[in-house]
């Protein structure tokens, strides 16, 4: 596994390399470092798409990844209704409120390990616990099971005695998508989480935005993959069923959104019309779009300040909501 990333690590830099010298930079932000990694993310994407899924999940669990947030929060393992699952608790954390997060991959692959990183980010800018899951993965699994699994968790978490109010959903991607399909089947049981946080959120599967072609040079991912990729997870449910395109969905009545996107990803257009959407609707909404930055700025925090600067926005988005809700729960008149 190794020698094959360090391969395409050498691949990527010639690229890089090449298209420099020949056009100057794929974006005004953009470093040769960073436009090396986002080369390099795109002979991934391409690769994984040539491997049984089993074995993708084996290779992207193994691989090695940043352990410099991990270090700094207390990561303990737990079951939530049968649902494995990971705590990220970052020093003085709050006494009241928790961040549920759904990690992205397509409903395909992807997992706590994965995202650990981007997890112990998230809950050391907002001083909240954050607790990831690791859901059901299609095709062995299709929808709605990774639904079922975000509620059952969502209701472990309320049966241990926190209030929906005093809990937030977040993910990325795939992970964005879930997080926003659990909001809106809260809403129709008639007990949603505080709000919810959507990174480069995947809306509408059938990917006909503008920039889901417009981008294709900036992002990593090809479109006609991620339609394969999709089809893998609906199975028989058409790709614009608003169950599993929530884009298409019925917005009123949601809790707060917040909804952050790159401006040089695929999925711009979707995160955009989402927000104008659901502010038609009547929801309170934060739109984030990160300058220059490809599919899921925080994870790429390391390589690209804007990467950062969205984290913190995230994070700063979580603490405000979840500070208010507990400061609400501990009112006299709270009951």
């Amino acid at each position: 596994m190794m020698l094959r990333l360090m391969k395409m690590f050498g691949l990527a830099f010639v690229e890089t390399t090449t298209e420099r010298a020949r056009r100057g930079p794929a974006r005004p932000s953009w470093g040769f470092g960073f436009e090396w990694v986002v080369r390099f993310l795109r002979r991934d994407f391409a690769y994984v798409l040539d491997r049984p899924y089993p074995d993708v999940r084996a290779e992207l669990d193994a691989r090695p990844y940043s352990q410099k947030a991990v270090r700094r929060v207390k990561r303990t393992d737990d079951t939530l209704k049968g649902v494995p699952a990971v705590w990220f608790e970052p020093p003085g954390a709050a006494s009241r409120g928790v961040v549920l997060y759904l990690h992205g991959g397509s409903y395909l692959f992807g997992s706590t390990r994965t995202h650990a990183d981007l997890m112990a980010r998230l809950a050391l800018a907002s001083g909240a616990r954050v607790v990831g899951i690791d859901y059901r993965l299609a095709p062995e699994h299709r929808y709605p099971a990774q639904l079922e699994d975000a509620l059952a968790a969502f209701d472990a978490l309320v049966e241990r005695g926190h209030a929906p109010g005093e809990l937030a959903l977040a993910g990325d991607s795939a992970g964005g998508n879930l997080a926003l399909v659990t909001q809106l089947a809260q809403r129709d049981r008639g007990a949603q989480a505080r709000c919810a946080a959507l990174i480069s959120p995947w809306l509408d599967l059938t990917a006909s935005s503008a920039s889901a072609i417009a981008n294709d040079s900036t992002d990593y991912g090809t479109r006609e993959g991620l339609l394969r990729q999709a089809r893998d997870f609906a199975g028989a449910t058409p790709l614009d069923d608003p169950r599993l395109s929530p884009l298409h969905a019925r917005l009123e009545g949601l809790a707060s959104l917040f909804i952050q996107v790159g401006d040089a990803e695929r999925l711009h257009d979707e995160g955009q019309e989402l927000a104008r959407r659901a502010r038609e609707a009547g929801v309170d909404v934060t739109l984030d779009v990160l300058r220059d930055m490809p599919h899921n700025g925080p994870v790429l925090a390391d390589f690209h300040p804007e990467g950062a600067r969205g984290t913190d926005a995230l994070g700063a988005y979580l603490r405000a909501r979840l500070s208010s809700s507990a400061a609400a729960a501990t009112r006299p008149d709270a009951a």
